[in-house]
């Protein structure tokens, strides 16, 4: 659209100025009569110059002007001259603006040109900050990528640490050789052996029960033993770290009196106890405690005792 105004604008200009040359080129109404004076319609039929009546030196009489006629051509000459000096006017006008579009137009060329070079720039720094933009992107991406590495690894490792702070601070029980009786008829003892209990952890054992059975049994205990357990469990008591209990079990029935002092040192027969401890810690884990050992009595009434290759394990 503005290209078709400059054109509009090119074209006027020629147009005025044609016109007003066309104007000034108008012949007047005496000219007109002076050219229809000299060409009459009707010349001589012959040419008699040197006769008499057409002799060779002619004596010219000039025509005498009436007033309207003088009047007329003072008129035209003053309309004229007027006339000149509007198309002299009008010429420098068009020239003037002709001069002022020739300055606009310069102008607008020049911010025309000045707008398509900073529209070039901005474009060249709108792909410059894309850029930057898609680099610092990749940047983030790969940033978050690492920081979730981190992240992860920093779970790992707390989870790590935090189970391996409960394994050193929990609570550990384990069943060591504790007292007992041996039978005594008389005084209505049967075989008896009472282990003690020991928390070996930095921090307290919670709801710890057992059970346990005691009996007397063949040296050593026959491979297809599976160390039966009946009845309901026994406690639920809170131990504390380096603290301990004592657990115990009696015989089910007398044994043969001449049988009790080999049973005493474990001679062919011993004293057996076995049982399982469960408890939890504070981290609210649950374990458990499988315990099998063996009981004696000295001469001196010293108690003490070996531990069976079966059924003694722990969590």
């Amino acid at each position: 659209m503005a290209a078709q105004t400059k054109m509009r604008k090119l074209f006027i200009f020629p147009a005025l100025l044609f016109a007003a040359m066309a104007w000034s080129q108008t012949p007047s109404p005496r000219q007109s009569r002076q050219t229809k004076t000299s060409n009459p319609k009707n010349p001589s039929a012959q040419d008699r110059r040197g006769t008499e009546e057409s002799p060779l030196f002619i004596k010219e009489i000039p025509t005498t002007k009436t007033d309207d006629e003088s009047a007329q051509d003072a008129k035209e000459r003053a309309e004229k001259s007027a006339n000149d000096r509007k198309v002299a006017n009008f010429t420098e006008i068009l020239a003037l603006v002709g001069a002022l579009q020739l300055v606009v137009f310069g102008l607008q060329s020049y911010y025309l040109r000045r707008t398509v070079e900073a529209a070039g720039e901005q474009s060249a720094d709108m792909k410059r900050s894309i850029a930057e933009a898609n680099r610092l992107a990749t940047a983030m991406e790969e940033v978050a990528k690492d920081i979730a590495v981190s992240t992860q690894a920093a779970i790992d490792s707390v989870a790590a640490l935090r189970e391996r702070t409960a394994q050193q601070m929990r609570a550990y029980l384990c069943v060591i050789i504790g007292s007992g009786d041996y039978q005594d008829r008389a005084k209505n003892f049967k075989f008896a052996s009472r282990p003690m209990l020991i928390n070996a952890g930095h921090t307290p054992a919670h709801k710890v029960s057992y059970k346990a059975k005691a009996a007397i049994f063949p040296v050593p205990l026959p491979e297809d033993f599976t160390f039966p357990l009946t009845g309901e469990s026994i406690g639920a008591a809170l131990v504390g770290p380096q603290q301990n209990a004592t657990m115990g079990e009696i015989v089910d029935e007398f044994c043969d009196d001449t049988e009790v002092a080999d049973i005493r040192i474990g001679n062919g027969k011993a004293l057996y106890i076995w049982g399982i401890v469960s408890y939890e810690d504070v981290f609210g884990h649950k374990h458990f405690t499988k315990f099998c050992q063996t009981t004696h009595f000295a001469t001196d009434n010293k108690v003490y005792g070996f531990f069976m290759p079966k059924h003694n394990d722990a969590d």
